[in-house]
């Protein structure tokens, strides 16, 4: 019965790496995917902060642009020779008000939304730069792992084959199919129940 013993105590190590390096994967996929959309997040923030910033500095022109006719027409007003004239400037005047009163109000909000989204984009920043510490150290802790584990696995099966060669086939198939009904035991609990089934 050692050999048989032996043999779950080498199933048992090889199960411990498959179920080692089974969670490590999927935490480094996870972290990668999460690196993706924040960098993706980081860079359409950018796109949007530059269009902002074109549009600030579009509605900074207009302002004054609109501003100059305003002053200008108020300079003629003083001008005019008659009702119809001074009421046409001023209607005129009013228009270019709103005008610029809509162009203000765009831009506060323009002002606001660049201010929200600086914020955003700093802090996404920070949380990308910790991520990717993260992921670069829980990839190299993989890679460490899968190497090690590589060698122990492959010394692992060498040992199974020549545990394997001195146990009967009749013994050995009723092992293997004692193995199926094991849900999650313990160590010890897989070997005597091992055991136990051969008997």
């Amino acid at each position: 019965m050692l050999p048989l013993v032996e043999l779950q105590n080498v199933d048992t190590q090889l199960r411990d790496i498959n179920e080692l390096l089974g969670d490590l994967p999927k935490k480094v996929d996870k972290l990668r995917s999460e690196e993706e959309e924040l960098i993706n997040d980081v860079e359409t923030g950018k796109s949007r902060l530059k269009e902002i910033e074109l549009s600030l500095n579009k509605a900074e022109h207009k302002m004054a642009d609109l501003k100059q006719k305003i002053d200008k027409l108020k300079d003629q007003l003083s001008l005019v020779t008659s009702n119809k004239q001074y009421d046409a400037l001023t209607q005129e005047i009013e228009y270019l008000k709103v005008e610029l009163d809509e162009v203000e109000t765009a831009d506060l909000e323009d002002e606001e939304e660049k201010e929200s989204l600086s914020k955003d984009l700093e802090e996404k920043e920070e949380n990308l730069e910790s991520l990717s510490k993260d992921l670069s150290s829980r990839r190299v802790k993989l890679e460490e792992l899968m190497s090690e584990s590589a060698e122990s696995k492959s010394a692992l099966e060498k040992t199974r084959q020549e545990k394997i060669s001195f146990i009967d086939e009749s013994i050995l198939s009723r092992y293997d199919l004692s193995l199926i009904h094991i849900s999650e035991p313990t160590r010890l609990g897989m070997i005597s129940y091992a055991v136990f089934c051969l008997k």
